[in-house]
This record gives structure tokens, sequence and C-alpha cells, in this order.
């Protein structure tokens, strides 16, 4: 019988002796690990990124700030404004953007929220969401876009169009107003 109740009364201890733990301090390390998934590697702020193309600037990308994500190769940037340049190093396309997301490896640049391009020729682009493709140089949208051409306004949803802006293409519901057709129909 002494040994029956020694033994519970060890079992009791071992049992409040578990239970006694810092409960918290076991979900703040999970918490912790959660969180770090969810941090970027890099953050800067007022910061620009220059992509390159062998020696030469393709893209540089202007940001008041910027995170990085190194195993996602996702750059988040926010009040964004960047300059694509041609192959003599002459900026020839603007974009402006709430947001976007830069990827390096793919030079794929998604933008986000009052999204504005205007090209060296003056053609400007509104939207609130495209994507540019640095390796083929085009611009792609599947949201509602309006292109103005001087006294021109061009309206549909999706867009295909070289970087700068020339040729375009608006993929459904097309509407406008074109000043003068002759001028334009040999243009577009």
């Amino acid at each position: 019988m002494n040994r029956l109740f020694t033994y519970i009364i060890c079992l009791v201890i071992t049992v409040i002796g578990l239970g006694c733990g810092d409960s918290e301090s076991g979900k703040t390390e999970v918490a912790s690990a959660t969180d770090s998934l969810d941090l970027p590697d890099s953050e800067l702020g007022v910061a620009t990124i220059r992509l390159h193309n062998r020696d030469r600037v393709t893209t540089e990308i202007n940001a008041e700030v910027i995170r990085k994500y190194e195993k996602l190769d996702s750059t988040m940037a926010y009040v964004v404004n960047i300059n694509i340049f041609d192959s003599t190093g002459r900026a020839t396309t603007n974009i402006v953007g709430d947001s976007g997301i830069i990827r390096e490896t793919s030079q794929r640049i998604d933008m986000y929220g009052n999204v504005v391009v205007i090209t060296d020729d003056s053609i400007q682009l509104n939207t609130e969401y495209l994507y540019w493709l640095g390796k083929d140089a085009k611009i792609h949208s599947n949201v509602f876009v309006e292109i103005t051409v001087g006294d021109d306004v061009m309206t549909g949803v999706g867009l295909e169009a070289d970087q700068d802006l020339f040729p375009f293409r608006i993929l459904d519901q097309v509407s406008g107003k074109i000043t003068d057709v002759k001028k334009r129909g040999k243009e577009l």
C-alpha cells in the first residue's frame, strides 16, 4: 500500500509540474516561427532598383518602400515610379502606380492601383492593373483600360502592347472616340 501511495504522489507531482509550465511561451515560439514566414529579408525606404541586361540598365524602379523576399523572388514596392529604357539608354516609357510586385529572375513587374503609363510619344494608358514582361518588352492587362493618343480616347477590357504602347491591341469591349479616322487609321 505504501508503494502504491508513493507512486500516486510521484505521478501527481509530475503531472502538476508539467501542467504548470508557461503555456504562453509555447504559443509565442509558434507565433514567432509563423510570423517570420511573412517578414521580408530586407526593407528599404525611398529606394531605387535597377534591372540590367548585360551591361545596360533596362529598367529603373523607384519606390517609397521596398520589401524584398529572396526565397520567393519577389520584391514588393509601394508608391512606384518606373522608367523603362531602350537599347540606347533613353527613357521611353514611364509607369506609376500604387504598388507593384517585381520578379527579377523572370523580369516581370505587376502593377496595381491607379496605374498610369506615359510614353515619350505622349501615348497614355490608365488602368488598375497591368504586368510588364521585360524579356519580350510587352505590357499586358486583363482589366479595364483607357488609352489616349492625342485627342483620341479608346477604352476596353484587356490589353497587349509593346512597352512603348505602340502598336497596342485592346482585347474586348472596345469603344472610343477618334477625331481623325484617316490619320489614325494609318497609325493604328
